[in-house]
């Protein structure tokens, strides 16, 4: 998410990611509900992370974008290492207990700085799931399941 504006035409963000490659001088993000394409000439990462991006020079023009939402479209991607999934690839997955019990179905993560929150929504509502080793025991990507260990105090 775009914030404030800043000197210099570059804009504060709001990190949602932690693939900072992503972010590197070059790079081709889309901006706004249109999806406007604009490349970036420098990032600063940091306690308050900026982008410059191409053709923003002044104040007013970062203002213009402030509350916008940034993104990165999964096909231009840097791609993770094996195992590793960006969020939106999770999006959808019906998500079993180790017995194959049904859970539900992934429908939003939630980034929340120490590790991911998974929202799973199942006939018994909808469930938190800490995106932590001793939960999340296996994702098949093939068939798009992920497989959890219901501990106490999930269902």
């Amino acid at each position: 998410m775009l914030g404030a504006f800043g000197v210099r035409g570059e804009v504060r963000i709001r990190l949602e990611t932690d693939v900072l490659a992503n972010l590197e001088a070059g790079r081709r993000v889309y901006v706004g509900p249109r999806r406007d394409p604009i490349e970036i000439e420098a990032f600063h990462p940091g306690v308050k992370p900026r982008l410059k991006l191409r053709d923003v020079y002044t104040r007013e023009e970062a203002r213009d974008l402030r509350g916008a939402e940034i993104a990165v479209p999964l096909r231009e991607a840097v791609p993770l290492p094996d195992g590793s999934y960006y969020g939106v690839e999770l999006i959808g997955v019906r998500v079993v207990a180790l017995d194959g019990e049904p859970v539900g179905t992934l429908r939003e993560v939630i980034a929340t700085g120490s590790n991911d929150v998974y929202v799973v929504r199942g006939p018994d509502g909808e469930v938190l799931v800490p995106a932590i080793p001793d939960v999340v025991q296996d994702f098949d990507p093939e068939r798009r399941v992920l497989t959890i260990d219901l501990i106490e105090g999930l269902r």
